[in-house]
C-alpha cells in the first residue's frame, strides 16, 4: 500500500510540476507514465509478497497486486478531478472549443453541438474515464505480472 501511495504522489507531483512549467500533457500523452507506474506498483508488490518466507499462490499475488494498483488508480482519478476542477480550469474549455470547431467544420452548428459536449467534457467525466481505464489496465497487468512472478521469477527467488 505504501508503494502505491508513494508512486501516486510522485506521479501527481510530476504532473503538477509540468503544469507549473507550462508543459501540461494533453490527452493520452501522460498515459505512458501511468503505465510504467502501474508496472512498478504491481511488480514490486508481488516481489515483496514473494520475499516473505511463506508460500504465496497465484491468486494471492494477483489480489494483492491488483489491490495496490486499484489504490493508485483511485488516487490518480481523484487527482485528475481536482486538477481540472481547481488547478487547470482553462484546459477543459480549450478542449471543448477545439471539439466544437471540429464539429462545425463537418457542417454542424455550434448551437447543436456545444450543449451536448458541455455535458460530456467535464472534469468529473475525465476523471471517471481515467479511473476506469487505469483500473482495466491494472487488472490486465496484475494478471500478466502475477503469472510471470508465479511461474518464472519464483525459480530465481530460491
Amino acid at each position: 500500500m505504501t508503494l502505491a501511495l508513494l508512486t501516486a504522489f510522485a506521479v501527481m507531483a510530476m504532473r503538477f510540476a509540468m503544469h507549473l512549467l507550462g508543459n501540461t500533457p494533453e490527452g493520452m500523452d501522460f498515459m505512458f507514465v501511468h503505465f510504467m507506474a502501474l508496472v512498478t506498483v504491481i511488480f514490486f508488490t508481488g516481489l515483496q509478497l514473494m520475499r516473505a518466507h511463506r508460500p504465496v499462490g497465484f491468486p494471492e499475488l494477483m489480489r494483492e497486486s491488483f489491490k495496490n494498483a486499484a489504490v493508485y488508480s483511485l488516487l490518480i482519478g481523484l487527482f485528475i478531478w481536482l486538477f481540472y476542477t481547481y488547478i487547470d480550469t482553462t484546459s477543459i474549455q480549450t478542449r471543448l472549443d477545439d471539439l466544437v470547431v471540429g464539429y462545425m467544420r463537418s457542417g454542424k452548428t455550434e448551437e447543436e453541438v456545444r450543449p451536448s459536449l458541455e455535458q460530456l467534457v467535464t472534469p468529473f467525466n475525465l476523471a471517471t474515464i481515467s479511473f476506469f481505464a487505469l483500473l482495466v489496465v491494472s487488472a490486465i497487468l496484475s494478471l500478466v505480472l502475477s503469472g510471470m512472478q508465479h511461474k518464472v521469477f519464483r525459480r530465481f527467488m530460491r
